[in-house]
């Protein structure tokens, strides 16, 4: 991939961190906003989402998705940016940035840094890495084999 490409996703993956923290810096009621706009859209596919019987676990459960997700999207910017030769800085970011993240928690009004969450975003993270890493890798062994090139 030409230098242009990864100074792209470069700025895809810093702008990515950017919304990232700015949801960590939303308040508790902000948060709880956006929660019920997810919910209320995959109410109208799913409308037992709504039951009052599962409400509280499926905010939770979109919450705890919506972390793995974020940093699942962060993964690939991250991988498409860099070389075979950074890996561990990849992994090295999959840490510090979920730890800042929480950390900014802790000066948002309503809500609080979570060890859980620190982990769901580091698992989203690693997973993301895992994911497009072999899939780049896959896709450059078929390319190679179909074209004889890198």
């Amino acid at each position: 991939m030409n230098n242009l490409k990864k100074h792209t996703f470069l700025i895809l993956a810093l702008l990515w961190t950017l919304v990232i923290f700015a949801f960590s810096l939303q308040s508790g009621d902000e948060s709880i906003v956006s929660s019920n706009i997810v919910l209320d859209l995959l109410a109208m596919i799913l409308p037992i989402l709504k039951d009052p019987d599962y409400l509280s676990i499926t905010v939770l459960v979109i919450r705890k998705v919506a972390h793995f997700t974020e940093y699942f999207i962060l993964a690939y910017f991250y991988t498409k940016a860099s070389t075979e030769t950074k890996q561990d800085k990849l992994l090295l970011l999959g840490y510090l940035i979920p730890i800042f993240d929480e950390g900014i928690q802790l000066f948002s009004p309503g809500r609080a840094s979570s060890p859980v969450d620190m982990l769901i975003d580091m698992s989203g993270y690693l997973c993301g890495l895992i994911f497009f890493g072999s899939f780049m890798r896959l896709f450059r062994v078929i390319k190679k084999n179909w074209t004889g090139k890198e």
